[in-house]
């Protein structure tokens, strides 16, 4: 006979059912899922477990989150996004507990991870083989510049899907299981570098390389990895001037990463006017100086600075960057600590921080809903990874 579904079961089925379809649509509905699923499989007991199990790793992340929220009341640009921060923690951290509340959760949250991934490859592939086509039929109007945001977000949480699965593939063994983690990455190598990303591809390929470190040295890599992304953290309004000082390199790279360059110098240039307590949450939506970068003149910072770690020194000053690093740092230590008996979960969060920390540095802004919320998805499959019990 088979198993019911429990409320919880049900509720991460359906999650990843619909993920495919709202991730090739540009993600935007991902939070909502997200609250569903984790309000619906919510149970006291094991939120209570998890804060129980990381009292002081989820101390600090709420410290940062909160102190973000706070520097909203000194920005000079008032929106919700104070609100969409703090629900989406609270929602990420229902869900994420959901997924690896015990092994049979995990195992099922990986296999409609797998399913999911293949589906939204496939929704991707079309997208990227017919000119949008998908997309271009629910939106006729919509300009291709602005369209081709969709499944670029959707590439993105499907990137999220890989590590993960591919871990628990291996731990699993056998030959079908390798057969199906190795055509898993096959598949994402040539979508990860489609509409118009770089960073996607510079991003999965730095995930290769960490899951592989890490499956061979499992605490050696994650405690590299997350002290590299924390020392880099508190260092990127310093170094990246000197990174990038040179005019002839702003004329030698794609003028997408000259216009990348030109907005990073204006930030760390901002950031010594306010380096304490920064310009407050969105500050860079408020942002009206103008710079030009080969010919084209642009905003200082067109809505964000396409670096989370400027972004978080440029918003909340060296409070918020020291708050990040030591989020970075204690949850290496503790990530480290944890899997280094487990090679699998430990390739898969290392794969994560790193691909995900890459891409994080040279694009996306960091408070996007559908952002965060994949943070949470990646974070939630690599917990059940750990969490996945002794038949893999």
């Amino acid at each position: 006979m088979t198993p019911r579904l429990s409320p919880a079961d049900f509720a991460i089925a359906a999650f990843f059912a619909l993920l495919p379809a709202a991730a090739a649509g540009g993600a935007m509905g991902l939070p909502l899922l997200m609250g569903l699923a984790g309000l619906a499989a919510f149970r006291p007991s094991i939120l209570r477990q998890v804060i129980e199990k990381r009292p002081v790793a989820l101390g600090l992340l709420l410290l940062f989150m909160s102190w973000a929220v706070l520097s909203a009341s000194w920005s000079d640009w008032h929106g919700t996004t104070a609100f969409k921060i703090a629900a989406l923690f609270v929602v990420g951290l229902l869900f994420a507990s959901a997924a690896g509340a015990n092994a049979a959760a995990a195992r099922l949250a990986l296999a409609a991870a797998i399913a999911a991934f293949l589906v939204l490859a496939l929704l991707l592939a079309v997208e990227a083989t017919q000119n949008l086509a998908l997309n271009r039929a629910i939106q006729p109007e919509q300009p291709d510049g602005e369209l081709n945001r969709n499944p670029s977000r959707g590439l993105v949480v499907m990137l999220a899907l890989v590590w993960p699965g591919v871990a628990w593939l291996a731990a699993i063994g056998g030959a079908r299981s390798i057969g199906l983690a190795v055509a898993i990455v096959l598949i994402a190598t040539p979508l990860s570098a489609q509409f118009d990303l770089l960073s996607t591809a510079f991003g999965f390929g730095a995930g290769l390389i960490a899951f592989a470190v890490a499956f061979a040295a499992p605490a050696f890599a994650l405690r590299s990895l997350t002290l590299g992304l924390a020392g880099w953290m508190l260092a990127a309004p310093f170094l990246t001037p000197l990174l990038f000082a040179s005019q002839q390199l702003v004329d030698a790279v794609p003028l997408s990463w000259a216009a990348r360059i030109g907005i990073w110098r204006y930030v760390c240039e901002r950031i010594m006017e306010q380096p304490w307590i920064g310009h407050g949450l969105d500050a860079g939506r408020a942002v009206s100086d103008r710079i030009e970068i080969r010919g084209l003149d642009m905003r200082g910072t067109p809505v964000h600075p396409h670096s989370a770690s400027l972004q978080i020194w440029f918003e909340t000053g060296l409070v918020g960057a020291v708050l990040a690093a030591l989020v970075l740092g204690y949850g290496g230590w503790r990530l480290a600590s944890a899997f280094k008996h487990d090679k699998f979960a430990a390739a898969a969060a290392a794969a994560t921080l790193a691909m995900f920390g890459l891409m994080a540095n040279v694009g996306w802004s960091l408070w996007q809903e559908w952002w965060m919320a994949t943070l949470f998805l990646a974070a939630a499959l690599t917990a059940a990874v750990a969490a996945r019990g002794a038949r893999g």
